[in-house]
């Protein structure tokens, strides 16, 4: 199976984070409006996509026979704790107002230093993002308790 390495650990990382959030989903009381309706209906789907797409790429890792530099654990452990932290701030400070510096943290964490695209990535996916679900698909993400627009 070869040594342990950065790939292999995020890998396994993101498994346990999408099985965990995807548990959470089942088993809570909702009014009785058919699947489809359901407030979990989406996120179910978006967390089974993640964690079919974590434990393909987790069984192509351990599937390779390459061995690599020392794992870098710590760029693994923030980008899992930051992650954690994205997900409650969202209930409280809204979508927007999370994902921008989480969006910025994990692209710092990941070695990207150009600022004029570390700012735009940071604030223009999370923008985007918001544009879609709210307009678009007209499915609200959190806002936040400051301003009805983010």
């Amino acid at each position: 199976m070869g040594a342990l390495n950065e790939r292999r650990v995020t890998s396994l990382v993101l498994v346990l984070i999408a099985a965990a959030l995807l548990s959470n989903t089942y088993g809570q009381q909702y009014a009785e409006l058919g699947g489809a309706f359901s407030p979990m209906f989406f996120p179910r789907i978006i967390l089974w996509m993640w964690l079919l797409i974590a434990t393909l790429d987790l069984v192509a890792e351990l599937v390779k026979r390459r061995e690599t530099d020392k794992p870098e654990v710590l760029r693994v452990v923030i980008i899992a704790v930051s992650t954690v932290i994205f997900l409650w701030s969202m209930t409280r400070l809204g979508f927007f107002l999370s994902a921008v510096p989480f969006t910025a943290l994990v692209l710092i964490t990941l070695n990207a230093r150009n600022p004029l695209p570390l700012i735009a990535v940071s604030v223009g996916v999370p923008m985007a993002l918001v544009a879609l679900f709210n307009h678009v698909l007209v499915l609200p993400l959190p806002t936040s308790p400051f301003a009805w627009w983010f």
